[in-house]
């Protein structure tokens, strides 16, 4: 739970963190103002909802979507036990390809290592294009391959999506969909290579009990090649 400061991980019940399966924290770089309208794709137990609540404040508006009901269910208690059930906050079942939302809702988009793992990443990326207004922004961090691996390497990985590295994108590839959609200015915050018991976690993330561990050589060839990347883009202004 490094990715978070101490001041952060006090404002938030113990019931989100420790539902947090993410690779990064995207409201601390999302440059989130007072009164602003944020969508969180994949918002889990609802952890990176409630920081963005505390920094868009009481005018401000957050919506968390996540395919997993069980999780929205969680989100709730966890937004409830922050003392947050006065703000503007909306926790929905939904896709994040089709989310239902109207055009131009959004000024920023938040998303926490889940992009990843969906198939359809160019739906994905399209959707949160749609739902933000002109000069709106996105703060992603997700997890790419930094370089190619064998085939069928890659299969062995996919055969477990709902492990991280499943769904994992070669990262030239993965900025290639997000300008398709459209967007512009694409800043990279960090990028930081998963190695060790992080790298093990993220191949049988949300944990054992549902994605088998993989091999060890498996890991050992992905080695190196595996990068947690932090990053912002704009929706451009309409001239």
């Amino acid at each position: 739970m490094g990715l978070y400061g101490q001041e952060e991980l006090s404002s938030v019940p113990e019931m989100a963190l420790n539902l947090s399966r993410g690779c990064g924290n995207p409201s601390g770089f999302a440059d989130l103002r007072q009164g602003e309208v944020v969508v969180d794709f994949g918002c889990g137990g609802g952890i990176d909802v409630i920081l963005a609540a505390q920094k868009v404040g009481p005018q401000g508006r957050v919506i968390g979507i996540d395919f997993a009901e069980p999780m929205i269910h969680r989100a709730e208690q966890a937004v409830a036990e922050a003392g947050l059930k006065d703000r503007n906050i909306e926790l929905r079942v939904g896709d994040m390809e089709r989310t239902q939302l109207p055009d131009a809702l959004a000024d920023v988009l938040l998303s926490n290592c889940v992009i990843n793992l969906c198939l359809d990443k160019d739906a994905v990326y399209k959707e949160a294009f749609r739902i933000l207004r002109a000069g709106g922004r996105i703060a992603i961090s997700d997890v790419v391959l930094t370089e190619n691996i064998a085939p069928e390497l890659r299969m062995r990985f996919q055969a477990t999506w709902a492990g991280c590295l499943g769904g994992a994108a070669p990262e030239e590839a993965y900025w290639e969909i997000v300008r398709n959609a459209g967007f512009a200015e694409i800043r990279v915050v960090s990028r930081y290579f998963l190695k060790g018991e992080e790298l093990l976690a993220m191949a049988c993330c949300p944990g054992e009990e549902f994605t088998p561990l993989p091999a060890k050589e498996d890991l050992r060839l992905v080695g190196g090649k595996v990068a947690s990347v932090k990053f912002t883009a704009i929706k451009p202004s309409l001239k």
